[in-house]
């Protein structure tokens, strides 16, 4: 059992006073311990289960944020002895949403969104690596460059803040997401200006054509990816990169553009394009299936408006794609 330590800080009074009313059966909470501290303020202690803190933050987010000095801390557990029960099925239902809290995905997500001199870097190293092995048709080389390439996080990060109808982390994203690419591409460019790139071999050309079953892999893929964000498994987006591979697509592109091959270039800018909006579309349902929502019901409000926009965008979106395949296949 996943399990998590929230520290709260509160002034003594309402410390104690929590720790009266704080009903602790009706959370997923298996300890609550105060210590005192010092200019008259109370630590409290609650070790939870990962699916049941989202539950304990809002209420604590409820009662206690217009106070001066409140602050909430919350800290991977590890391990605890002695060993939590597992809950009972006789036992009264918990609030327990059986993933990782909000803004703990929040957090991570954010990190992999940020428009930094050390993203930049890796956009370009894996960009390198990435042409080096598409010119020498080597499929080892670029699989590296698919692991190590960090455009993948932006565009989830794009998803979570269309859920939660949050501009500045939309904002953020789009940042990154767009530097990212630009960077990409142009680099590509300089590349298929200076070396000849044979637009025939295999690496090549198998990004130059795309069909139903791209779209299916990017919807997988992208569902697989914000699942495990969601689950605190984010190890498992290195399978989600390779699955997607949003790099190799955009080199491939920007080569072929340097290269003067511009009805290649087209087809490999289809599968980049087919990859992003299926990667934020799956992204963007499976956060709402697993019940991501803000906290007020009036950013709630401007959450769903945005995730409904998105959504009738995106699918519009996959439809033109979709029917360029069929034109393509006819």
């Amino acid at each position: 059992m996943a399990l998590r330590m929230i520290e709260l800080i509160l002034p003594r009074d309402y410390a104690e006073k929590l720790k009266e009313s704080f009903d602790a059966s009706d959370f997923e909470v298996h300890g609550i311990w105060t210590e005192e501290l010092d200019e008259g303020k109370k630590l409290v202690r609650v070790l939870a289960s990962a699916g049941g803190t989202e539950a304990v933050l809002d209420e604590f987010e409820k009662r206690f944020n217009w106070l001066k000095d409140y602050r909430v801390v919350l800290i991977p557990a590890e391990a605890t002895l002695p060993r939590p029960e597992e809950p009972r099925k006789t036992d009264k239902p918990k609030r327990d949403v059986g993933r990782i809290n909000r803004e703990e995905l929040y957090a991570d997500v954010l990190e992999t969104a940020r428009l930094s001199r050390v993203f930049m870097v890796m956009v370009a190293l894996s960009t390198v690596v990435a042409g080096v092995g598409l010119v020498r048709d080597s499929s080892v080389i670029v699989l590296s460059a698919m692991v190590i390439a960090p455009l993948l996080g932006p565009n989830v990060a794009l998803a979570l803040a269309t859920t939660l109808g949050d501009r500045k982390l939309a904002r953020t994203a789009l940042r990154s997401s767009t530097a990212g690419f630009g960077l990409a591409i142009g680099l590509a460019v300089i590349y298929g200006l200076i070396f000849r790139v044979h637009a025939g071999t295999d690496e090549i050309a198998s990004r130059t054509h795309v069909g139903f079953g791209d779209i299916a892999l990017a919807l997988a893929a992208g569902t697989a990816g914000a699942l495990s964000l969601t689950a605190g498994a984010s190890g498992t987006l290195i399978g989600v990169m390779v699955a997607v591979a949003l790099l190799p697509p955009t080199i491939v592109t920007g080569m072929l553009i340097g290269s003067g091959h511009f009805a290649a270039a087209t087809g490999a800018a289809e599968l980049v394009a087919i990859n992003l909006v299926c990667l934020i579309l799956a992204a963007i349902v499976t956060f709402l299936v697993q019940g991501i929502r803000p906290t007020s019901w009036w950013e709630a409000e401007a959450a769903k408006k945005a995730t409904r926009r998105a959504l009738i965008a995106g699918g519009v979106l996959l439809a033109l794609l979709a029917g360029l395949i069929l034109l393509q296949v006819g």
